[in-house]
């Protein structure tokens, strides 16, 4: 039987791998399996299908505890410049006379 499970916010691929599996080692086969590359953004409520459950315990403890690892830009925060000598740079914000 095929296992199937669709993402939550902050899902990427690996999440689901682990999820559905129990294991990051299928990868590659559940990525030929959805068509899809391990490193594209997934939308909320994508439909992935598993291959097969490696590790049963990892695969219960996901099931109720979803990872969520995806990094996330957020655009409306600038970066702050860190300041002070060690983060100082000669001759672009430190400039010698």
């Amino acid at each position: 039987m095929q296992n199937t499970n669709k993402t939550q916010q902050g899902q990427n691929f690996i999440d689901m791998v682990c999820q559905l599996t129990g294991t990051f080692e299928e990868v590659l086969e559940m990525a030929i399996l959805n068509n899809r590359s391990i490193t594209t953004p997934l939308e909320i409520d994508t439909e992935i299908k598993g291959s097969v459950v490696r590790n049963q315990a990892i695969a219960n403890l996901f099931a109720n505890k979803q990872p969520a690892t995806a990094l996330q830009n957020n655009l409306e925060e600038p970066i702050e410049e860190l300041e002070g000598i060690g983060y100082w740079i000669i001759n672009k914000n430190f400039i010698v006379q």
